[in-house]
Order: structure tokens, then sequence, then C-alpha cells
């Protein structure tokens, strides 16, 4: 039986959360939390409703806590909303929205860190993600800036500082401590147009502004050395992931080998994070001129997938 609360963040697909839920089964949970987003018509209203019903697939001893929209509220408001209201009831837990299928390993590895950093005020994120294909260095883990949230992890005292209308951006940007943070030029100009945007909300995105909020305060995220989650949502219905083509990075995950090698000093692995802003995020192609090139990539290299950009686009 595993101790630690689990988050499922659900909306319309009842076939992945099925998928999770059958994985779950073999860990066997005594707590897990479920917020939905509510439909946006009524072929939707069918599918939240089917995925009310796979919720009834959790049968073994199980407390399972629901909270479902009436209504949608959008990806960035209902995923907030259900983090706070699951930090409301638990000191800390594991969050994974139901695209995020997560191997043996994370579960373990996030009850050893949830323990260990549990005093620790700059460790705000425990990541089961690792998009680089690269090991870095000797241990299972390194630290990062970067809080990739496909199955992570944190404290009630890390979402504190979740700020959704990000009221600390339009004075921050002009500081000192964020030029510091962000020495790179290309990084500050990608990530202000990021934040601009978020804090505009012409971004539906909740992820976007807790990165926000992490690095305002300082925040670090342990980052595994090896991707522990699988990311089975890349598929038209997504809301960001649409590419049909499945990507490795984000498909393989790995297992550790145990026990787990911790660092010896908590420092920020620079070369790591250059890696993912460059690969992951691939910052330049979101720049002018650079981002004409990359629209013309994409319509050569897939344009079924640019086609579906576009869609989603119109559909705002």
């Amino acid at each position: 039986m595993y101790k630690i609360p689990i988050l499922i963040l659900v909306y319309n697909r009842p076939d992945l959360l099925k998928r999770l839920i059958i994985f779950l089964k073999k860990i066997k949970p005594i707590k897990i939390y479920i917020k939905g987003d509510g439909p946006k018509n009524y072929s939707d209203k069918k599918k939240c409703n089917a995925v009310k019903n796979v919720i009834k697939n959790i049968n073994w001893n199980c407390k399972v806590i629901t909270n479902f929209n009436k209504k949608n509220s959008g990806c960035r408001l209902s995923v907030s909303d259900g983090i706070n209201w699951f930090f409301s009831k638990e000191e800390m837990g594991i969050i994974l929205e139901d695209d995020c299928l997560p191997n043996n390993s994370f579960f373990k590895y996030c009850e050893i860190l949830l323990k260990k950093f549990y005093s620790n005020k700059n460790i705000f994120v425990i990541s089961g993600s690792n998009f680089q294909e690269k090991i870095w260095g000797k241990n299972d883990y390194y630290f990062s800036k970067y809080n990739h949230c496909w199955g992570w992890a944190t404290w009630r005292r890390s979402w504190k500082h979740y700020d959704d209308k990000m009221s600390f951006w339009p004075k921050w940007k002009k500081q000192k401590s964020w030029k510091f943070f962000n020495k790179s030029l290309i990084e500050r100009w990608y990530w202000e147009k990021i934040f601009n945007k978020v804090s505009k909300k012409k971004i539906d995105s909740w992820a976007y502004v807790w990165t926000a909020c992490v690095w305002k305060n300082k925040g670090l995220t342990i980052t595994p050395n090896v991707n522990l989650i699988e990311n089975i949502g890349f598929d038209s219905r997504a809301t960001h992931t649409v590419n049909l083509k499945k990507d490795y990075k984000y498909r393989n995950s790995k297992e550790f080998i145990w026990p787990l090698k911790h660092p010896k000093l908590i420092k920020v692995n620079k070369k790591a994070d250059s890696y993912v802003f460059h690969n992951h995020f691939k910052g330049i192609f979101y720049l002018w001129p650079w981002r004409l090139f990359y629209i013309f990539s994409i319509i050569l290299k897939d344009p079924k997938l640019f086609i579906l950009k576009i869609i989603k686009l119109l559909k705002k």
C-alpha cells in the first residue's frame, strides 16, 4: 500500500485515465484525490461522464475524494483550483495528469525525496520527467530551475507561493534579480515573451504561472537523471501536446537501480538547464526571425501537425 496522497487531474479522456488507474492498482495508493474540469458542450458531457465511470475501477482499499466542475473552467483555472483544493487538505503529495503514466521507480523516488527535503524551503518541486536523453553526473538526480510538471510532487509550503494573477511580474521583470536569474539574453527574451502573454491570460497555462512563481521565490527543482514518466497524451485531443508523432524522449521511461544516489551539493546544473532550454523549449525558435524558420520546418516535416495547431488557434 502506498501512503503518499495522489492528485489526478482529469477532463474528458476516459481511455487515458483507465490506463493510469490500471497502473496505480499495482502500488495501491490508500488515498486518491480526483479533480475534473466540466464539459464545454453536450458531446463533452458524455466524455466527462465516462471519466466519472472509469473512477469506479479504483476497487482496492483506497479513499477516493472527487471534485468535479459543473462547467468548463479551462486548463489554467481548473488545474490550479484542483491543486489548491488538494493542498488545503494535505501537507505533501504527488500530482498526475491523466496522460502522465509513471513507472514503478517514480513513486518510491517521490516518497524518498518528499521526506528528505520536507524542511528544505529551497526545494520547491520533485519532477518525474527528464527530456534530455542525457545523463548528468553519477547521481540519480540533479537540481534544476525547470519545474517540469508531467508527473511531479511537492509540498503545501511550496504551492502556497502560487499566484495565478502573477501580480509580481510587472515589477520583477525590471529588477536585477530577474536579469541575474536568466543571464542569457535569448533566454530572457523568450521567458519575458511567455510570461507577458501568460500574465495577460493570452496563454491558458497554469504551468507557466507556476514556473514564474517558483523562480520569483528562488525555488529549485529536483530532476531525475532518467525519465520516469511516459506521456500518453500526444494526440489531437490534447490542449498543448497535439503532435501525432511519438517523440521517444517523452514516451520512453526507465527504472532506477536502487538505492538512490544523492548529490552531495544542492547546486543548479547550468549545463543541463541550458540543454533543456535549447532542445526541449527550443527557445530561440519562439523569437523572430527564427520563428519564421520554425513554422516553415513544421509545414515541410509535418503538415498535419501544422493544420492541427492552426485549428486550435482558431477555436480560441
